[in-house]
């Protein structure tokens, strides 16, 4: 049976960041760059932090047992979505404050900070697919 994927194995990058009324949207991509197959599971992990690494917010990881299981190739690449609102939901205003993301991979615990920011209101991320 595989492994998990992650570590060495793992590259992980952002698309561009996409814009749709007051929601902003980036994809991420895991891709198995081992000479194995590897198993990725669940969810991914990710932060939004300052220029100093501070963590702004923290986007809650969901339990995995509802998100698929896929089996990655070496060269295969599996996606997640990570969104945010462009509006604080308190205030009505335009979210004040926009972090860098930093991604970790389902089932691994290291972080990938990637080259793009997204407001810190109410974000979300998706299972892996």
């Amino acid at each position: 049976m595989p492994g998990q994927c992650g570590g060495d194995g793992l590259a992980v990058t952002t698309g561009a960041l996409e814009s749709a009324d007051t929601q902003r949207r980036v994809t991420v991509s895991f891709k198995n760059v081992s000479a194995h197959p590897c198993a990725l599971v669940g969810y991914p992990g990710a932060d939004l932090v300052t220029p100093a690494g501070g963590v702004l917010i923290n986007v809650p990881r969901r339990p995995a047992n509802a998100a698929p299981h896929l089996m990655l190739a070496p060269g295969e690449a599996a996606t997640a979505d990570v969104s945010a609102s462009a509006i604080d939901a308190t205030t009505g205003k335009a979210c004040a404050r926009w972090g860098t993301l930093v991604v970790t991979a389902p089932n691994d615990v290291v972080p990938h900070t990637m080259t793009i920011d997204l407001p810190i209101c109410d974000a979300s991320v998706s299972s892996v697919g």
